[in-house]
């Protein structure tokens, strides 16, 4: 993965087909630039301080994803820059080739494109770990994996497109290409703070639909309704914490936003087949 210097990065101009190479810029936006237009994926994770990019800012809370845009994109710094702006540049031929070999259909169009996008996410904290390891000193080997750690998310989201167009099939094409962004980006939002009291009304309006017309889709798309989603990522992240945090039981539940501890051990019973307590005992044993 070439890391760019700001002059390469500004001087890239594309030549008949999309490079098939991934790329990187790292650096403060002390002066308005223009992205090359080389049809690649544009991933923009910004420093301590926002920058605009395409008619949104991203402030130092979120990034944005733009897919193959065809109008020329701008990089401003908002404020006196302090941190580092992260572009990372993803040939779209690059993950199509993985998405085919994994029999998922193409789409990147109808990703999560040109929105600001909340940082909490798995793919914002991939690339908040990139824009580390390719500060100097430039740790190159962690910086490629970390890409493929990146382009895997992708295709995650290119999998639950496929997922959520079987389920409007039945819809006008119009209705799909309307609808189908906004649900992958309530789903990101939720991804991002599924540990925040979050009610389907904030989420519905968060992406323009009504409360009731927002939870049948997100059910019919996902196959889960957002409550279940949500309290499936709580799960998770529990179990994940079991290990890396030295916390009690009770804190952990209460970490992960359940109230009652009889009902956050019974949860996790049902969802792993053992109370929180068994199962750290179990995961030790395996370690030891």
């Amino acid at each position: 993965m070439p890391i760019l210097t700001s002059t390469a990065f500004a001087g890239m101009v594309a030549e008949g087909a999309c490079s098939p190479l991934n790329g990187m810029w790292l650096g403060r936006v002390t002066r308005p630039f223009l992205l090359p237009q080389i049809g690649h994926i544009y991933l923009i994770f910004p420093g301590e301080t926002a920058v605009s990019c395409n008619h949104i800012t991203l402030n130092p809370n979120q990034y944005t994803m733009l897919t193959n845009s065809a109008e020329p994109v701008t990089l401003r710094g908002t404020a006196v820059p302090q941190g580092q702006t992260l572009v990372l540049l993803l040939s779209p031929g690059f993950i199509l080739e993985m998405a085919d070999f994994l029999n998922i259909p193409p789409g990147l169009n109808q990703l999560l494109h040109n929105v600001p996008l909340p940082q909490g996410d798995e793919l914002s904290f991939l690339l908040a770990e990139l824009a580390k390891a390719c500060a100097p000193p430039v740790q190159l080997a962690l910086a490629d994996e970390l890409l493929l750690d990146v382009v895997g998310e992708v295709l995650r989201l290119l999998r639950l497109r496929q997922q959520a167009l079987g389920a409007l099939a039945q819809r006008k094409q119009s209705t799909v290409d309307d609808l189908l962004p906004r649900l992958l980006q309530a789903r990101q939002l939720v991804e991002a703070r599924f540990l925040d009291d979050l009610k389907v009304a904030e989420v519905a309006t968060a992406v323009t639909l009504s409360e009731f017309h927002f939870a049948r889709l997100f059910k019919s798309a996902f196959g889960e309704s957002l409550y279940q989603f949500i309290k499936r990522l709580r799960l998770d992240e529990a179990r994940h914490r079991l290990l890396a945090d030295d916390v009690s039981v009770t804190e952990l539940s209460l970490q992960v936003g359940y109230s009652s501890l009889s009902s956050f051990i019974h949860a996790f019973r049902r969802r792993f087949g053992h109370s929180p307590a068994q199962y750290r005992e179990q995961l030790q044993n395996e370690q030891e």
